[in-house]
């Protein structure tokens, strides 16, 4: 399947940006030959996207750093007829993944339901690193059956900020919450829409969990009674372009909040 990446890039810190543009380090690798668009959200990491995009032959979009990354997500699906591939730009790259292809709506990686404390309870969700959309227009029909009853056409969304945003409900006295965009809300709708990746295709790449706002992050996990101390080895070889050592973060994090 011919994918166009599109990689989004947010840093909300400037201790942030080396592992918010970690994806754009490691592209080549994961897609080799290909051109990537670049949506640099906030001005902290266009210092280094722009003069990358420049040589590289890629395209630069910039936004304001009040745009969500659920909002510009659905944008850029809303824009499209082709397959595309939606990139964290905190994503490492270990091997080529274009050769990707899927059948359904959407190929990803999901994270295990989780308690945040002992009455917020996160239910399973797509993991937002690397998604592969095979059809985006049946992603936008899909969106529009589902939110037809209870909310405006998302032919208008442009205009609204929050309906893409997490949800939560209060049920048996905990908190269930939905994590942000649109596709944990096809998914918790029907999961059948989305391919689950293999372990062979989930290791050729890896994500620096946080790093797009290492210290808020940290900070929030900590707060909640979370020991973040066995992340910051990985962080710190992404901020180091220690590519080796980010190997096995997305599981030592998963395994830490089972």
């Amino acid at each position: 399947m011919d994918w166009s990446p599109h990689i989004v890039v947010r840093a909300d810190d400037d201790v942030s940006v080396p592992t918010a543009v970690a994806a754009l380090k490691t592209f080549s690798t994961g897609f080799p030959d290909h051109k990537a668009t670049v949506h640099c959200i906030g001005l902290k990491a266009r210092a280094f996207c722009k003069p990358w995009t420049t040589e590289g032959g890629h395209t630069l979009l910039d936004y304001s750093s009040t745009i969500k990354t659920s909002q510009l997500h659905f944008e850029i699906v809303r824009r499209t007829r082709l397959p595309i591939a939606i990139i964290a730009g905190t994503t490492v790259f270990y091997e080529d993944v274009s050769e990707y292809s899927t059948t359904k709506l959407f190929g990803a990686d999901t994270i295990p339901e989780w308690s945040l404390t002992d009455k917020i309870v996160n239910v399973e969700s797509v993991e937002k690193t690397l998604i592969f959309v095979a059809k985006p227009t049946a992603v936008i029909a899909t969106l529009n059956e589902m939110t037809k009853f209870i909310s405006p056409s998302t032919e208008v969304e442009s205009n609204d900020f929050s309906k893409w945003g997490g949800q939560s409900i209060v049920m048996g006295g905990k908190i269930y919450r939905q994590t942000s965009g649109i596709f944990n809300m096809i998914f918790n709708y029907d999961p059948s829409l989305m391919t689950n990746f293999s372990s062979k295709t989930a290791d050729k790449y890896e994500t620096v969990f946080g790093g797009s706002a290492i210290s808020s992050t940290m900070a929030n996990l900590e707060a909640t009674g979370h020991d973040t101390s066995s992340y910051m080895p990985f962080v710190n070889a992404a901020l180091n372009e220690d590519w080796e050592g980010v190997k096995g973060y997305r599981k030592v994090f998963i395994d830490s909040i089972s």
